[in-house]
């Protein structure tokens, strides 16, 4: 019984401690805090972009709600925080989308597949940028990433894209929601 106890205590002390740190940010990979600038009694959303010290996909979390068109101009325009970097190439713009059912077709120009740097790696932050990010707003289960109206095979050679996409975490660090 006291066994019991004393590790029921030591499990209250973890998530206490678990809860603290969600709260105040967890640390970043150099070991400092992350800045936040968030009021959690309004609502906020994810927008996804890569993580200049992983490679990985990070949130960087917005304050209001989520709607199609401004996670859309989120991406476009890039990360606030300065250890993020953007991953929709330069020029590209967002020519329309429509939402049928559960699946959003967004259409960009040309210049997501001719200025993008390429790379197994860039593709898939690319692709699951725009999916995680458009998924994480109500009624999107599944986006369909055209280019110029049209259904592409793929943006640099290495993902299908002929087919509406899932949310899809693998991409993301362990340590990020």
């Amino acid at each position: 019984m006291k066994r019991e106890r004393i590790l029921a205590g030591l499990l209250l002390a973890a998530l206490a401690v678990l809860a603290v740190r969600a709260i105040v940010g967890w640390p970043a990979h150099n070991g400092d805090a992350v800045p936040v600038a968030l009021d959690v009694t309004e609502p906020f959303y994810p927008v996804y972009f890569s993580s200049r010290d992983t490679g990985l996909l990070e949130p960087e979390f917005h304050q209001g709600s989520a709607t199609i068109e401004q996670v859309l101009a989120d991406l476009l325009a890039g990360p606030k925080l300065e250890h993020l970097a953007g991953v929709i190439p330069a020029d590209t713009v967002v020519l329309g989308y429509r939402l049928s059912g559960e699946t959003l077709y967004v259409s960009f120009s040309h210049h997501l597949v001719t200025n993008h740097p390429g790379g197994s790696t860039g593709e898939i932050l690319t692709v699951y940028a725009i999916v995680n990010s458009l998924t994480g707003i109500d009624g999107v289960e599944r986006v369909q990433i055209l280019v110029e109206n049209q259904v592409v095979d793929t943006l640099a050679g290495h993902l299908n894209l002929q087919r509406a996409l899932r949310k899809d975490y693998s991409a993301l660090g362990s340590q990020v929601l």
